[in-house]
């Protein structure tokens, strides 16, 4: 009769004991993988702006940008900053924020170039004070930031209402700003069949209206999604509303000055705009000498992130002096 020797049982023993557990670790691995997918997928539900953002700012960081706070006179000041080389100010529209320009900041980084992106008064992380919002008071906000971070001259790129906040910041220091840069720009009056409430969603109707009117082809999202960006908006709605009325009040501030810019000036517009359209662009160029005007098809208001793949690499190319000939229009 044969007998297992002690030491082969207890080799047996050891095995059968180490494959169970790891067949309990296998289970307990792919039950944790579960309960993490569970929990994403409930705070997607519950809070998909949150993860978005999260997931923005992951990238910004993956790109050597970072989130930073000024002091900038009494207001606690919001920007991105990141990147080595000659600085560009990114200046957001009505309504927006900083992390808006994630589509555009690694790429100005990994071009050479120092990126800083503010949150206007009202905007973003940037205090809300009790104000009128003013072109020329947001126009201020920006002079007193590039003293705080030490930027005497900088490359200025203004998107929507940031344009024209560009424009009276380099009409008010024209020393100040190198090259500018104009998406989509708002700052002159056109005639227009769109109300103030149009900008101002309270219903996920109203806002895929919205949505329709700054894209030619919006993305379908989930419902969920939808309550939650209009949720977050409405919170936003005074600094908008009181904003809105300041544009009204100012709508003629920049005619007949807009000749005495002499910095080289690029205007980026989307060819399917409808909320500022193409011929506001055609407009200041005439009114610009040294401007250069450039047209992307299928691209909306806000292009300048849908279409930053296309617009990005002809910005880069006019920050670093090789513009097209002064005085063109180009279609892209």
């Amino acid at each position: 009769m044969e007998t297992t020797a002690p030491n082969a049982t207890l080799h047996v023993t050891r095995q059968s004991r180490t494959i169970v557990a790891l067949k309990r670790l296998g289970m307990g691995c792919g039950l944790t993988v579960a309960i993490a997918g569970i929990a994403f997928a409930i705070l997607l539900y519950r809070r998909p702006l949150w993860v978005m953002d999260e997931a923005m700012r992951a990238r910004l960081a993956m790109a050597g940008i970072h989130s930073e706070y000024v002091r900038v006179g009494s207001y606690r000041v919001h920007y991105f900053v990141g990147g080595q080389g000659k600085p560009v100010l990114l200046i957001h529209g009505l309504g927006s924020r900083s992390e808006d320009w994630t589509p555009e900041m690694p790429a100005y980084v990994k071009n050479g170039f120092r990126v800083y992106a503010i949150d206007l008064l009202g905007c973003g992380r940037t205090d809300h004070p009790d104000i009128a919002y003013t072109m020329r008071q947001q126009a201020d906000l920006i002079h007193g930031f590039l003293d705080a971070v030490h930027v005497q001259q900088t490359d200025v790129i203004g998107w929507s209402m940031g344009g024209w906040v560009a424009l009276e910041f380099a009409l008010q220091h024209p020393r100040s700003v190198r090259r500018m840069v104009l998406m989509d720009s708002a700052g002159l009056w056109f005639q227009t069949s769109l109300t103030p409430d149009v900008l101002e969603p309270r219903t996920v109707p109203q806002l895929k209206r919205l949505e329709a009117l700054l894209m030619p082809h919006p993305p379908y999202l989930p419902e969920f999604f939808q309550q939650d960006l209009a949720r977050a908006m409405q919170r936003n709605y005074p600094v908008v509303h009181r904003t809105l009325e300041s544009m009204l009040r100012e709508k003629d501030e920049l005619d007949g000055r807009l000749g005495q810019l002499r910095m080289p000036v690029l205007l980026v517009w989307s060819a399917q705009d409808e909320l500022i359209p193409p011929s506001v662009g055609l407009r200041m160029h005439g009114m610009i000498p040294q401007s250069v005007l450039e047209l992307y098809s299928g691209c909306g208001h806000i292009g300048p992130a849908t279409c930053a793949d296309r617009i990005v690499p002809r910005v880069v190319d006019f920050l670093r002096g090789q513009p097209p000939t002064a005085g063109g229009i180009h279609t892209y």
